[in-house]
């Protein structure tokens, strides 16, 4: 079950994390779900202190936010890098459960001209159905 849209305004929070929320575009949390935990360090004044309140403040909203670890799966060698996974982020695929609402023909529809983002889904697509 997804939160609903939170206008983040509303919600307690220290002013560098909204400051720094605004400066990157997001109108509300549930945007933030579109991207993985690792790409919010990467935000200019976003220390370890305020991604540890972002992530407190979603876990508190009911936001799940997933990590680029969800996809990966080094037992079967496949890795997504960063470009690879904000790719799979955006098709909606978050995880490998994720995987199992698409054919294989779907996938290779949605994936960008780039086909190493296919080739890697596909790779788990059989392992994990």
């Amino acid at each position: 079950m997804y939160a609903e849209k939170t206008d983040y305004d509303d919600i307690e929070m220290s002013s560098r994390l909204r400051n720094i929320l605004r400066r990157n575009g997001f109108e509300s949390l549930e945007g933030l779900r579109e991207y993985p935990k690792e790409y919010f360090i990467k935000f200019r004044n976003m220390g370890q202190a305020t991604l540890q309140e972002l992530y407190q403040i979603c876990e508190e909203q009911g936001i799940k936010l997933r990590s680029v670890e969800d996809l990966n799966d080094r037992e079967h060698g496949v890795r997504f890098d960063d470009f690879l996974c904000m790719d799979a982020f955006r098709m909606g695929i978050k995880s490998k459960d994720d995987l199992r609402r698409y054919s294989l023909e779907e996938l290779e529809k949605m994936c960008p001209k780039d086909k190493r983002l296919f080739v890697r889904l596909k790779k788990l697509k059989a392992v994990y159905g």
